[in-house]
């Protein structure tokens, strides 16, 4: 696991990439997979009970992406600091970006940042994630390794009083090579409430990894949204990666193989 030193005293790397070399046609990328705030920043002014909440991070995300490196040999690149801080997959000019107030609660070490703060977090955190992302995806490219990028978040059973009935959800834009072949995958389990841009899609603002790393290189992406009470626990988060690879699996073998016909074809 490779890691980038942070400009905070007293905090660990601004992000990691685990499994660099793993050579399955996917690479990981978990934006929310941390809680962490350094304490140079005071917890932003909260309690311990809010940074445990989904406002800081991704319940359950990380511990998925990270048996699902395994199982697929696939590399992740994970965040290791809250998304209160920034967040990573949002662009860093977005009012959203860095919010001042989250849900139903303010974030009072947010509020009134100074332009030269805002610029301070992205220097330190966005843009080296963001340049690891890039690093990593330029090596596989040399090396021709066919590739899909899919990011990996989770979700509240219920925002703001509204209830989502989702297990799972898959969000997807213009490109679908990678998610209609991971939607007839999924979609084998009927018991499966498989949400198809819900409960977010590319128009609520957080398609900016895939948007950026993704479509941008022109590769196969998507993103992935568990349900947190689906992951919030080991059991959970085993047997939805369990899933996760065997249904991930057979959508990039397709893919893959479609692409290497399609190649040799020309």
């Amino acid at each position: 696991m490779a890691r980038v030193a942070s400009a905070v005293s007293g905090s660990i790397e601004a992000h990691a990439v685990h499994n660099r070399r793993g050579r399955g046609g996917v690479v990981l990328v978990c934006e929310h997979a941390s809680n962490h705030i350094p304490p140079d920043f005071r917890d932003l002014g909260l309690g311990a009970a809010d940074l445990a909440r989904h406002i800081a991070w991704d319940i359950g995300a990380f511990a998925v992406a990270e048996r699902l490196s395994v199982l697929l040999d696939a590399p992740l690149v994970s965040a290791t600091h809250s998304r209160l801080l920034i967040d990573l997959n949002r662009d860093p000019a977005a009012p959203d970006s860095i919010v001042a107030h989250s849900e139903d609660t303010a974030i009072p070490g947010n509020l009134d940042l100074a332009p030269g703060e805002r610029q301070r977090r992205r220097q330190w955190l966005y843009q080296p994630f963001h340049a690891a992302l890039d690093a990593l995806l330029d090596e596989r490219a040399a090396l021709a390794w066919p590739t899909a990028l899919v990011s990996i978040h989770s979700f509240t059973p219920s925002y703001l009083g509204r209830t989502r009935p989702w297990h799972a959800g898959l969000i997807f834009r213009d490109d679908r090579r990678l998610s209609d072949r991971l939607l007839a995958a999924l979609g084998r389990d009927r018991e499966l409430n498989l949400g198809v841009n819900e409960p977010y899609g590319p128009g609520d603002g957080v398609y900016h990894t895939i948007g950026r790393h993704g479509e941008g290189r022109g590769l196969p992406c998507a993103m992935l949204e568990v349900r947190q009470d689906q992951i919030a626990e080991v059991a959970g988060q085993a047997r939805w990666a369990a899933r996760l690879a065997r249904d991930f699996g057979h959508a990039l073998e397709g893919l893959h193989s479609d692409d290497r016909q399609e190649k040799q074809a020309r």
